[in-house]
């Protein structure tokens, strides 16, 4: 039985090569017995939609959607389908521009299955730029206590180095769509409310790609005032 599903969103501006490599990361995991679930949201090059319909592996699904709708949108297409499977105890998540560490999913698991009050378990990362080249290590704090309080002014994880319990989806909800690229701490917000655990295993297992597109993204008046809001008010522990 696979109780495992990995899920990823590939969009326009995703590079071929970066895309390989991710997905590739994930195919040769030390722990092989998932499904990896990758939706790809609205048109993209004619090479992306060759190279994902060539993938050889009966572990992936692929599936389309028409019209492209963002990240959460993308991330609650797949759980839809996951969902409906209660064979599925953990879920976890990948971008596809990162790198997973060979030994991630297996320790993960492993972490969720020997930790039963942990809901949400994410790792240290490095930070690579776009060629691949080291930029620094992200260490994050791995016990509940200090990452419910980091909560308020950063994020407790890397959003794609998670893996989660399916209970987080239930108990918690789907990622919001109304978001300024804070659906990932909203749903973990709405997960502190629910009363579900965190950590971080003290170990890389994800290289974590930051080009200049990422800083933008993250660098308006908007998303800062996002996150102050979020941060102070969405939950009251």
């Amino acid at each position: 039985m696979v109780d495992l599903a990995v899920i990823m969103s590939v969009y326009k501006n995703d590079k071929l090569e970066f895309l390989r490599e991710s997905v590739n990361s994930i195919l040769d995991q030390y722990f092989f017995d998932f499904d990896f679930f990758i939706a790809i949201d609205g048109p993209v090059i004619s090479e992306i939609e060759y190279y994902l319909d060539t993938l050889n592996d009966e572990r992936v699904r692929i599936l389309r959607i028409e019209k492209n709708g963002g990240l959460a949108g993308a991330l609650n297409y797949l759980l839809g389908f996951v969902m409906k499977n209660p064979d599925y105890k953990f879920i976890a998540r990948m971008d596809a521009d990162d790198i997973s560490m060979p030994s991630r999913l297996e320790k993960q698991r492993d972490f969720l299955n020997s930790n039963a009050e942990v809901a949400i378990v994410g790792c240290w990362y490095e930070e690579i730029d776009e060629y691949g080249k080291h930029k620094s290590f992200r260490r994050l704090p791995s016990k509940h206590e200090d990452l419910r309080k980091r909560y308020y002014t950063r994020s407790p994880f890397a959003h794609p180095s998670v893996m989660y319990r399916r209970e987080l989806i239930e108990n918690a909800g789907f990622y919001p769509t109304d978001t300024v690229l804070m659906e990932d701490n909203v749903l973990w917000g709405k997960a502190l409310k629910a009363g579900l655990r965190f950590a971080n295993i003290p170990e890389y297992l994800l290289r974590f790609r930051k080009d200049e597109r990422f800083y933008y993204r993250r660098s308006g008046i908007k998303y800062g005032w996002n996150y102050i809001k979020l941060g102070s008010g969405l939950i009251d522990l």
